[in-house]
């Protein structure tokens, strides 16, 4: 699977970023976050209307530009441009593609949920809905058969697999991310799971969508 959405989304927000930095440098931008969120606005709307970009970042584009014109400073736009270029950046490693993603990689994330005190059930078959009691800790469900199936000798991931989750998802997308895994949204709350939300994992970390992103640490 190409993770070619990643590298468009990634050259999208460096791009952004560094023409930002241009037009402050030249004075015709002040540096100051309303001013930022005006630039980002329009910034965006052209983009949409030049069709300067990948096709495939084209609903993401038209996603912030609502945002900008509904919240304003709110949407906070450079400072996402500035999370998916710290996010993307290090996984991309300068190239279009992602390295493959690894069972061991899934199975070092359960572990480090489990030392963390997450519930954590690896070993049901979720092919209808199921319940995963954990009094009120945070929950990790993984479906067997898809463990089973979606790893090329029980290696390299060559279809989605489905993390069932429940609790602080800050928490645990950065754990992910730790670990060099990408999630991306399905639901965040109603799936075949009960009151856990559906995120998928893709070969590649290659999602056709924008991935939850960690927060930045300083």
């Amino acid at each position: 699977m190409s993770s070619r959405f990643n590298f468009e989304i990634y050259t999208l927000a460096t791009t952004g970023l560094t023409e930002l930095a241009q037009a402050q440098e030249s004075g015709r931008v002040p540096r100051a976050p309303i001013s930022e969120a005006h630039y980002f606005s329009a910034w965006v709307t052209r983009a949409i209307k030049q069709q300067r970009f990948a096709h495939s970042t084209a609903k993401q584009l038209k996603a912030w530009q609502k945002q900008a014109r509904t919240q304003g400073k709110g949407a906070a736009l450079k400072d996402l441009f500035e999370r998916i270029a710290a996010i993307y950046g290090p996984l991309l490693h300068g190239t279009e593609e992602m390295a493959m993603v690894t069972m061991r990689q899934l199975e070092a994330l359960a572990e480090e949920a489990d030392a963390a005190g997450w519930v954590v059930e690896p070993e049901e078959v979720i092919d209808g809905p199921f319940i995963h009691h954990t009094d009120g800790q945070g929950s990790l469900v993984l479906c067997a058969k898809q463990q089973q199936t979606h790893f090329l000798n029980d290696d390299e991931l060559i279809k989605p697999i489905s993390l069932y989750l429940r609790g602080d998802m800050s928490a645990f997308i950065a754990m992910a991310y730790r670990h060099g895994l990408l999630l991306h949204k399905v639901t965040d709350y109603k799936s075949l799971v009960k009151y856990h939300g559906e995120y998928l994992l893709y070969p590649a970390n290659a999602g056709p969508i924008l991935a939850e992103l960690p927060a930045l640490i300083d």
